[in-house]
């Protein structure tokens, strides 16, 4: 006898959302490519398109679901919700709001969205029907056909609009604005050519969240350097004219342009980094060696600004760049980005050198001094302070660490798992590049041993050569000589790199959730955020966090005293935990124990290292950069004000002590 089931609106409404919902979760990446969600349609098309059979039975429904355990733990989910609707029923918009801001932080998709506001509803009828609606998605944008592909350009006005609503009342009139630009390719499928190439921006002094100007999307990079800067160029020229914001005259100018090699050849229009003139920044010609371009010399005649746009080194350039006409420093202006130069260029070919099969076999190291390098790297994991994405990982698997662990390596844990297993040789070249680099990515040495670092990298490039042989003495590592100007003029290497550029690249990617139109995707995800987070300015604020009981406590103190685990400043997290604990305050490294508040003041309770000595000698007393090997520590509890951020160090295990590295980042 064949079954008839009854439904009311509400049980019909509910099944045919959890189905929705189901589906959506089940779905390996949570990926909306087997729907187009940019076509124009409403709630009803949502669920007519979706369901074959509206009619179809609770059984198959979920027969229709591969794993029903996610049925499950969806329909378990959806119960809470449906609670937490009647609970907000008489809280006006917090509901709305707050499943606003799930939803952008988790990247729900509209489909799964539009199901969940559909449940949510009957309990809640002033929530929208749509998840655009909720989302305040753009519905209109402007996309032209550019440069051999779709194009759409957002502003550097327009992008940080919001930006300027909120402090252009404490700016003074005429004040400037520093713009740092960034370009590079970024392939958004593994199995198309389709790419992006977005023009983004950074306002130095006031935020560390780059922002969208512009967005290519085509099967390659633009095919018109012209039409692809047109739209920046023209605002740039009235920017840095100046513009009125709210009866105030304010100034904008670029004052870098930070890219990879090869985007940055593309945007000056100049020759690439494997052509006999492809050195930006002195006039050298290239020796091609084992099928290498060259740059063996460390003090050719640089390059200037004159030179450029008189075009007297014709076989430097290929085309004329747009950026001419803004008037900025065609040499000065596009510094050496450290993240590709050094972290993914020299810093990964030592390592390729010393374990792959392309270095000289007297600079290889074996297999057991490889085993004991990783082994200590991974010793080192439960010391590395949570400022950094990544804990050390083996060498073997260098193929797939990213330029943070690169940076990692060469700043702080290389000097100390490399120490007595690798050759003297390799070792003391090693720590030029270290040295010299970390010299140059200091905030307080930067300036202050310039000259110095200079010296250490001519004498590592020299020493480089010698060892693994001039064939390898390729554009990245002659970089170097030319890394210290760059840091004279625009400051320390980390305010001229890309790691705040590739960040953004990572999140604009995972806004594409399929195949089909990932430019208008991207310009839709981008408006909900906009219109649902708030604009990120940089604050030196305080903030006390794990509140607990546990002490220790001076006595000078109430035993009912705040005490706390965690205080965060100014980016810097220092904590009880052992990663975190190490600081410098008052001119005493410390291990933090507690951290108290009390009428107003924050107050650190740690103990004091005893003995401090040097780590290395070579190439200079490492105590002259803050860097030490402590031991000894006191078993009396101090207590320290927090009148400023505190310096926080890396704590790495060393002999049975420890070596402390200032952190830089």
């Amino acid at each position: 006898m064949e079954k008839t089931w009854m439904y009311n609106d509400r049980g019909n409404s509910r099944r045919r959302a959890l189905r929705l919902v189901s589906k959506e979760m089940s779905n390996e990446h949570h990926r909306e490519g087997n729907i187009n969600e940019e076509s124009n349609i409403d709630v009803d098309d949502l669920e007519e398109s979706d369901m074959q059979n509206g009619d179809e039975s609770d059984e198959d429904i979920v027969d229709d679901i591969q794993d029903k355990e996610v049925y499950e733990k969806t329909a378990a989910s959806i119960e809470d919700l449906t609670d937490l609707g009647e609970q907000c029923s008489e809280m006006g918009g917090d509901l709305q709001s707050s499943l606003a801001d799930w939803a952008i932080e988790f990247g729900i998709s509209l489909i799964a969205l539009t199901a969940l506001l559909s449940i949510l509803k009957i309990y809640h009828s002033p929530l929208p029907k749509d998840g655009r609606t909720l989302l305040k998605t753009k519905t209109s944008y402007n996309i032209t056909s550019v440069a051999g592909g779709l194009f759409h350009y957002c502003g550097i006005l327009n992008s940080i609009q919001k930006f300027l609503d909120l402090i252009w009342s404490t700016l003074p009139d005429k004040h400037v604005f520093k713009l740092q630009l960034n370009f590079d390719g970024l392939p958004i499928f593994k199995s198309t050519s389709v790419q992006f190439w977005p023009i983004l921006g950074l306002l130095q002094g006031y935020t560390k969240k780059p922002i969208l100007i512009g967005l290519f999307c085509g099967t390659s990079k633009p095919n018109s350097l012209t039409e692809y800067l047109n739209d920046l160029v023209q605002e740039l020229k009235v920017l840095k004219d100046g513009f009125l914001f709210k009866q105030k005259i304010f100034f904008l100018n670029v004052v870098s342009v930070v890219c990879d090699t090869p985007a940055r050849a593309f945007i000056r229009g100049v020759k690439s980094h494997n052509a006999y003139h492809g050195c930006d920044k002195c006039h050298q010609t290239g020796v091609r060696k084992s099928n290498r371009m060259t740059f063996p010399e460390v003090n050719a005649r640089c390059r200037s600004d004159d030179s450029f746009r008189q075009v007297t080194d014709e076989q430097h350039h290929v085309q004329q760049s747009p950026f001419i006409e803004v008037g900025i420093d065609m040499i000065t202006c596009f510094p050496y980005d450290y993240m590709h130069l050094v972290c993914l260029g020299v810093m990964r070919r030592l390592l390729d050198l010393w374990i792959g099969t392309t270095g000289p076999l007297h600079c290889r190291i074996s297999c057991s001094q490889a085993s004991m390098v990783s082994d200590r790297l991974l010793a080192l994991r439960n010391y590395i302070p949570s400022e950094f994405a990544r804990r050390p990982r083996a060498l073997l698997e260098r193929c797939r660490w990213k330029a943070t662990e690169f940076r990692q390596f060469l700043l702080y844990t290389g000097p100390v798992v490399l120490r007595g297993v690798v050759e003297p040789q390799i070792y003391d070249n090693f720590m030029l590049l270290s040295v010299g680099v970390y010299i140059l990515a200091s905030p307080e040495y930067c300036m202050e041993l310039n000259d110095f670092a200079k010296t250490l990298l001519i004498s590592f490039i020299k020493h480089f050569g010698q060892l693994y042989g001039e064939e390898f003495l390729v554009y990245n590592v002659h970089g170097l000589v030319h890394l210290n100007e760059d840091v004279k003029l625009h400051g320390n290497l980390d305010l001229i790199s890309a790691f705040p550029f590739e960040n953004f690249l990572g999140k604009l990617k995972k806004l594409v959730r399929g195949p089909l139109n990932p430019l208008t995707q991207v310009i839709r995800r981008l408006s909900e955020i906009e219109n649902i987070t708030s604009t990120d300015i940089k604050e030196a604020s305080e903030k006390l966090k794990s509140e607990h009981k546990d002490g220790p406590v001076p006595e000078c103190f109430s035993p009912q005293v705040r005490q706390y685990k965690v205080l965060a400043t100014d980016g810097v997290v220092v904590s009880v935990k052992e990663r975190d604990c190490c600081i410098k305050i008052d001119k005493k490294l410390v291990l933090v124990q507690n951290i108290i508040e009390e009428k107003g003041v924050v107050y650190i309770v740690a103990n004091e290292y005893k003995q401090v000595e040097h780590f290395f000698t070579y190439p200079i007393d490492s105590r002259e950069l803050g860097i030490y090997v402590v031991s000894k520590l006191s078993t009396n509890i101090k207590c320290f004000i927090v009148r400023q951020k505190p310096q926080k160090f890396v704590r790495l295990p060393f002999e049975k002590r420890f070596v402390v590295v200032p952190l830089l980042h």
